[in-house]
């Protein structure tokens, strides 16, 4: 017969194990808003997603800088979706393959998409033009009160390309001369988009299980089993 100590210790096992459970679902459902947000070109509602209030949020965007703080997190969104849609523009982003991390304490998470995706986009005057644009989004979540927050978001562009040509003869993206995209943007940490000459890098990292937030780049990683 358990004893009343390990039936509590039991007990509080199964209700951390919901608790993740249920984390995983509302993280699953705040980047699927976010995405859709992202796509119809709704500033204010990708705003919200994240936590503004923290000191250190950020959003990497690719070649074109990392934004940090809730000033530069909002020039950066203006920047990507602030502007009216026009007639046949589309960008379409689909998550797939979720790896997700809650912490062991609850209160910070962790998370790695595969976001294939295609669009239509203005180049000048007439139709727009068909493109490829693929990538892999790396996220720290932070629990803010009862909801949970993106903290930090990395945007690692893999594919953009005229769908007409395809990522192979299209090689644009990689001749891209990397200035800052805007004023508060910060220096690039990691950039590595497919080329037809080198070798893909397994970045990001996908999230191992981890204690609590220790302020670590694991989206950086290259130990897999870390």
């Amino acid at each position: 017969m358990s004893s009343p100590a390990s039936s509590l210790e039991q007990k509080q096992r199964v209700l951390e194990k919901f608790a993740r459970i249920e984390a995983y679902h509302e993280l699953q459902n705040l980047m699927g808003r976010t995405i859709v947000a992202i796509n119809f070109r709704q500033p204010e509602r990708v705003l919200e997603a994240f936590a503004l209030d923290a000191p250190d949020v950020s959003f990497e965007y690719a070649d074109e800088g990392r934004f940090v703080g809730a000033e530069a997190v909002r020039a950066l969104v203006d920047q990507l979706i602030g502007a009216p849609a026009q007639p046949g523009e589309m960008r379409d982003y689909q998550l797939t393959t979720p790896i997700i991390e809650v912490a062991a304490d609850g209160r910070s998470a962790r998370g790695v998409w595969w976001m294939p995706g295609a669009g239509a986009i203005h180049e000048g005057e007439g139709d727009p033009a068909a493109i490829w644009d693929w990538a892999t989004i790396a996220v720290d979540f932070t629990r803010a009160g009862e909801e949970w927050k993106i903290l930090r978001l990395h945007w690692f562009r893999f594919i953009t390309c005229h769908y007409e040509k395809g990522w192979v003869e299209d090689t644009s993206l990689i001749n891209r001369p990397n200035t800052p995209m805007h004023p508060l943007s910060r220096p690039t940490t990691y950039h590595n988009p497919y080329s037809p000459l080198s070798i893909r890098d397994g970045i990001p990292a996908a999230p191992r299980p981890y204690d609590s937030a220790d302020g670590s780049d694991w989206m950086l990683s290259r130990d897999k089993e870390a």
